[in-house]
Parts: structure tokens; C-alpha cells; sequence
């Protein structure tokens, strides 16, 4: 669902700058998709302005309006290709990256340490949208790219076909599954006559011709993967449209589906739909987390009828699941849903109600002030203290509202020791840079207006990418700042376009 508020940032304030969390621009409450500690998700679209950094932390990887840097952190300098890039997907093996063009243009492979085209290959794609998805196996020998209803093996040595293999239509997700012998593809929802929603889930042999496809009685979104044998689908608001109305008897258009795998037999089963919603998010600790609406519930879901809340009490509960026994947790959040992303630690959820998800009558007040725009959310987990933003304890069910400006996690990275959080409020132009000290409960702004940032593979260096001002004559300049601190530069490599241009 897209929801009133995230539309409204997302019309008002834009998205540039930003890879957006979400399809389509807007934000929506649960599971927050903007954490960009291990990269993002490999092979998502990379919009204008955004980047992405090599497993190797040597190079970054940048796009701008019509052209792709290539930035070179040990030696402090780029390369400007005239390349429309919209999936990237780093190779594990070498300083390398596999780059899905836009349209039907193809895929490439480039050489980050010499900035040169190593292999391009254009397949024949089903649909004129080209590529979906994108990615890449550990021992980097195949490139997989999903197009209208096939996923394409690609030699990543040398971008020759190597074989296709038939999946359902409209993929929306393309993961691999640990020990990479198969890849998990979910394909786009259909209504039939039974009133409900039959998603294509399709398991891939990486090895092999083979490909298992089940009906699972969900709506499509990406998957979440406790390990090789299980994984979880279920997304946040399942709705058709008018002209397919579901009938009578679709009571839950929205659970948290188990679906079991069998590498061995090449095979994968539909075991079950928990009462719940998604995205679901997993934590370092190996537990899911999903979120109930007592609006959107089917009473028969529950193995347990003692674990269903009361009809009078909170709208949102938050589900803390044991993928392993599907046994889970209610903890209340209150009559909306903010956003949630796993700390670095696993032990803890960081919560941004400065976006809510508005589900049915979910309680959230929007305004439109000088500062631009705010969200009033009364009584998230019971606090009424007004703050947008805290941090909720998994273990002790505990929350604690952050003390200082609202750091509205748009699009962040977490330190790998869990002291800080750095994030961007998004402006419109990029984003507003704020930091989070974890012990103490506060946040601060930093002062700094920046177009994207990212976290070195150490864990605790970040990049900043920073817009500068156009020289007189038009030419304009960007910064990209290696520091510890968002606030000194430890290094600095800064970008000039090679012509005069309009500053998107």
C-alpha cells in the first residue's frame, strides 16, 4: 500500500538524489528497505544520485543523470562513462561490476580498476522494459538477470548465454539462497476465481536445467531467507483492483507465507499463512519480524486462539517469528505503524514515525508547516512524548524514544560496532545528514546536505557524497568524502562535469 503520507513526501519533496526504499517513490510504515550498511540489495534500480561501493572498498560506483562514475578511493580519482546504468551487481572474486543498461540494451561487464568495458552482451528480451532484476554468484561465474517471464545465465567471465530458464510473469524478486545451488524467483500476482491471490514462486536450479514453480496463496513481494531450506513472503497490503475485486472467502489478503525448500529434490512447498503483514525483516539473531492489523486479520490463522488480541485494544502489534518453529510473539505498537529497521546487533529495532503506514482508520496527523512536513503519531508503544523516532528493545519489549531533532531514517548506514547511526532526512535535493548515538538516546544534526552516503567494508569509514556549488561558467561539482566522522575528510575526491550542464 502506498499511503497518504509517503505520497505526500514523495510528490512534495521528491525523491532526487535517493534511491528510494520502496517501487514507485512513496515510503510506507513496517519493514524500513533504506539501510545501506551491507550495500543494499544487490541488483536494485540505482537511481540518479545514489551509489554503491565494492566489496573490496576500493571503488564507488556512482550514477548521475546520463553517465556512471567510476570512483577510485586508493587513488583519489574517476572515470566518467557514458553509460546509462540501472542494476549494478559487484563481483566477490575481482575489482569488477556487472551493469544492467537501460531498456533493452543489455548487460555489461566493466573493470573498476581500468574503467573499461570487459564484455557486453544484449540478450533478447521478452519485454521492452528489458531486465528486472539482477545478480551475481559468490564464486563469480554466472550473472543472472530476470527478464518478463525467464531468468537469463550469463557467463561472467565472458557475458555469453549460457541458458534460460522459465519462470512466471512480472518477476518482483530474484534472490539466491545460501550455498547458491538455487536462486528463489517470485513473479507477479494473478485473481482467480476463488477470490484470492495465486503468486508464482519458482525455484531455479543455479547448476542445472531445472525449475520448480508452486501457486502460493499470497501477494507478491520479496522474499525474506532464514536459511536454504525456508523462506518467507509477505506483503505489506495485498489488494487488487476494482475491475478483480476479490470474492467471498478471501479473508487475509496480506500473511506472512512459509515456504518450505528441498534442494536436494529441486523441489519447494507452501506449508502455511500466519496472520501477519510484511515486508518481513530478519535481525542478526535469525528471528523475522512482521507486524498484525487487528482490521486484517483472519481469526482461524492462529494455531493458538489464547495469542489473538483483543478487538478493542491497539490496531498494530509487532510479530517477532521463530522461522524454524513459525511460533511468534505479539508485542502492541499502538493505532499506527512507523517504520522499523533491525540494529546492527540484532538485539533491537530502530523506529521511525516520522513515516506511517495508514492502514484502514491507522491514526497519523499530517502537516505542512515552514520546516516542511510533520507527523503527529500518538501513543506508538504506548509513548506519548511526541518524539518520531526511538528505539524498541527486542528482548526486554521495551521503548525509548531518541532525545533531539527527528532524524527521519531515510536513507542510512549503521557502524559495525552499533555505536552510531548516520542517516539522511530526506530534502528533496538529496538528504539532510544526521547522527545517532545509540548509548545516549540522541540524535544530532551534522549540518550537511548530501546526495547519498555509504559505509566502507570496515564497517565504521563512510562516503559521503556531496553536491557542491556550480563553478560561474555552469560546470558542476560534486564531492566524495572518505571520513570516520561525517565531519572531516580523511580523503576527498571531487567530480567536475566535463561540460557546462543544467543541475537536475
Amino acid at each position: 500500500m502506498r499511503n497518504l503520507l509517503g505520497l505526500a513526501v514523495a510528490v512534495i519533496l521528491g525523491c532526487s538524489g535517493l534511491a528510494c526504499g520502496n517501487v514507485g517513490g512513496t515510503e510506507e510504515g513496517g519493514a524500513n528497505g533504506n539501510d545501506r550498511t551491507n550495500g543494499g540489495d544487490e541488483g536494485e534500480v540505482m537511481e540518479t544520485g545514489a551509489m554503491a561501493i565494492s566489496p573490496s572498498g576500493a571503488y564507488i560506483v556512482a550514477r548521475r543523470n546520463t553517465t556512471t562514475l567510476i570512483v577510485d578511493v586508493n587513488a583519489k580519482k574517476y572515470t566518467e562513462l557514458e553509460i546509462v546504468g540501472e542494476r549494478f551487481a559487484f563481483s566477490k572474486k575481482r575489482d569488477v561490476v556487472y551493469v544492467v543498461l537501460a531498456g533493452t540494451s543489455g548487460a555489461m561487464a566493466i573493470d573498476l580498476k581500468t574503467a573499461t568495458t570487459l564484455w557486453k552482451v544484449t540478450p533478447a528480451f521478452t519485454s521492452s522494459r528489458g531486465a528486472f532484476l539482477a545478480k551475481v554468484t559468490d564464486d563469480d561465474t554466472q550473472l543472472l538477470v530476470a527478464d518478463y517471464d525467464r531468468v537469463f545465465f550469463l557467463d561472467a567471465q565472458t557475458g555469453d548465454v549460457k541458458r534460460t530458464a522459465k519462470v512466471g510473469a512480472g518477476p518482483v524478486d530474484l534472490e539466491l539462497l545460501p550455498g547458491e545451488k538455487h536462486a528463489v524467483v517470485v513473479s507477479s500476482t494473478t485473481w482467480g476465481e476463488d477470490g484470492g491471490p495465486h503468486t508464482p514462486v519458482s525455484l531455479v536450479d543455479v547448476a542445472k536445467e531445472g525449475v520448480a514453480t508452486i501457486d502460493v496463496p499470497n501477494c507478491a513481494a520479496p522474499i525474506a531467507i532464514p536459511d536454504a531450506s525456508r523462506v518467507l513472503l509477505s506483503p505489506t497490503f495485498c489488494q487488487p483492483g476494482k475491475e478483480s475485486a476479490p470474492k467471498e472467502g478471501w479473508k487475509n489478503p496480506d500473511p506472512v507465507s512459509v515456504i518450505d525448500i528441498d534442494g536436494d529434490a529441486g523441489s519447494l512447498k507452501f506449508i502455511k499463512n500466519l496472520p501477519g503483514f510484511g515486508p518481513v525483516a530478519m535481525t542478526e539473531a535469525g528471528k523475522a519480524i512482521a507486524y498484525l492489523d487487528m482490521k486484517r486479520i483472519d481469526p482461524a490463522m492462529f494455531e493458538d486462539p489464547s495469542q489473538i488480541p483483543s478487538a478493542t485494544g491497539p490496531q498494530y502489534h509487532l510479530m517477532t517469528i521463530d522461522p524454524k518453529t513459525t511460533k511468534f510473539d505479539l508485542h502492541a505498537i499502538g493505532a499506527s505503524l512507523p517504520r522499523f529497521a533491525p540494529s546492527t546487533d540484532g538485539r533491537s529495532l530502530l523506529v521511525d514515525a516520522s513515516v506511517t503506514m495508514l492502514r484502514s482508520e491507522a491514526s497519523a496527523t499530517v502537516t505542512f508547516g515552514p520546516s516542511g512536513i510533520k507527523a503527529e503519531v500518538k501513543g506508538a508503544f504506548g509513548d506519548n512524548s511526541g518524539a518520531l523516532f526511538g528505539v524498541f528493545d527486542l528482548e526486554t519489549k521495551k521503548y525509548t524514544p531518541f532525545q533531539g531533532p527527528a532524524a527521519s531514517l531515510d536513507r542510512f548506514v549503521q557502524l559495525g560496532d552499533g555505536s552510531r547511526v548516520f542517516t539522511l532526512k530526506n530534502n528533496g535535493r538529496g538528504g539532510d545528514l544526521f547522527s545517532i548515538d545509540m548509548a545516549s538516546r540522541t540524535s544530532s544534526d551534522l549540518g550537511r546536505n548530501l546526495r547519498d552516503i555509504g559505509i566502507l567494508p570496515d564497517g565504521m569509514t563512510l562516503v559521503l557524497r556531496i553536491r557542491l556549488s556550480a563553478t560561474a561558467d555552469g560546470y558542476l561539482r560534486e564531492e566524495f568524502c572518505i571520513t570516520r566522522d561525517a565531519q572531516t575528510c580523511l580523503s576527498s575526491i571531487l567530480y567536475t562535469s566535463p561540460v557546462p550542464q543544467h543541475d537536475p
